[in-house]
């Protein structure tokens, strides 16, 4: 029996192959079939089919039993599962095929999802237990599905992560071919002419906080299923600290309260200024968050909470509270940015001096 094993794999990452060897261990199995999709239905590639199978052939150097199926490059066509898995088993005779936990859970909003089940066995691989996958697996196995749960249960890591981390110059969860591979080849990398500019014009300890602020948010985007265009998250978080200890003056300061000015609070405000004006961020949900980050204001949206919080919790912070206010951050947003913004008003307290109005309005909403 060969596996199907098929994905964007934009780009192939460590837990895919740990996958693939797992599989290859179930009795049976012949070998594993790695299919790239070329035009998936519900998502853009920002690669190329070569370049990804270039990488997943770089990922699985020395491992047996794989091959790597081109099938879906033959047209520019969509291709959907239940089209593509009968030219697979005309090709291979006997076959499974690989989905995950969360798209059983969604199985019924696939295209004939019916004809599926009736072609050959699925294998599973989930993350942990869920009421929604178990409901899903009864309800499938009860329409004649042969379904097998996998024993493996991945690591939670998402291709888009790995895309918009690599912007930022990080390559987390790829083997160091791949990672290779993706710097040489100038892969996923959007923005890099303002994000080079941010680095000439702010100090490298501020850079490194701000890319700090910005992966931390993706992650929370991410884990949290906020479903926040993942473009402002990071462009947020990456320029809200653009005007703190500029290197060049800012073009000009309109926007900027005259009660913040010498304050604290006062890189907040210019910086939504220096992001639309030096940096060319005219995206008004980006330039918001920006703008209150630090302080937070009286009914903040989702982006304002989640900049005012990764800013607060980055893995670089390190204070007596920070381990609490990240574990109520992975609970929900809404608690996490809480007790995110009371922290940060009792600290303010206790080192005196006056606290900025909006962040006295913030708390308010918290006070029954």
């Amino acid at each position: 029996m060969k596996i199907i094993f098929g994905g964007a794999f934009n780009p192939i990452h460590n837990q895919h192959v740990n996958m693939i060897k797992h599989l290859l261990t179930v009795d049976g199995v012949d070998g594993v079939v790695v299919l790239p999709s070329a035009n998936p239905p519900h998502k853009r590639c920002d690669t190329s089919f070569a370049q990804r199978v270039d990488m997943i052939k770089l990922a699985l150097d020395g491992i047996d039993r794989i091959e790597i199926c081109d099938l879906e490059s033959k047209d520019d066509g969509k291709h959907y599962t239940c089209e593509v898995l009968p030219k697979l088993k005309n090709i291979y005779k006997d076959i499974a095929f690989v989905i995950g936990g969360d798209s059983l859970e969604d199985f019924s909003k696939w295209k004939n999802p019916r004809d599926i089940i009736k072609i050959c066995r699925l294998y599973v691989f989930t993350r942990g237990q869920s009421d929604k996958f178990d409901k899903a697996l009864e309800y499938w196995r009860g329409q004649g599905a042969d379904i097998a749960v996998c024993d493996y249960h991945p690591e939670n890591v998402s291709s888009t992560l790995i895309r918009y981390n690599a912007i930022l110059g990080e390559y987390d969860d790829l083997c160091p071919q791949v990672a290779d591979y993706i710097k040489r080849n100038g892969l996923y990398i959007k923005y890099q002419d303002m994000i080079s500019k941010l680095k000439d014009n702010i100090p490298q300890n501020t850079f490194e906080h701000c890319s700090r602020t910005a992966k931390y948010a993706l992650w929370l985007n991410y884990t949290l299923a906020l479903g926040l265009d993942y473009d402002k998250v990071l462009l947020a978080g990456l320029f809200h600290d653009c005007a703190k200890a500029l290197c060049h003056n800012p073009h000009s300061t309109v926007g900027v309260p005259s009660d913040s000015v010498g304050t604290p609070v006062e890189h907040q405000f210019l910086g939504a200024v220096v992001a639309k004006e030096l940096y060319g961020i005219d995206d008004l949900d980006v330039l918001e968050a920006i703008k209150y980050h630090t302080t937070g204001k009286k009914t903040m949206n989702c982006l304002q909470k989640l900049i005012f919080c990764a800013d607060m919790l980055e893995l670089g912070r390190q204070y007596p509270e920070v381990d609490y206010l990240r574990s109520c951050i992975s609970k929900s947003l809404d608690y996490g940015y809480k007790e995110c913004a009371l922290a940060q008003y009792e600290f303010l307290k206790q080192k005196g001096g006056d606290i900025y109005p909006l962040t006295i309005e913030a708390i308010e909403e918290f006070k029954c």
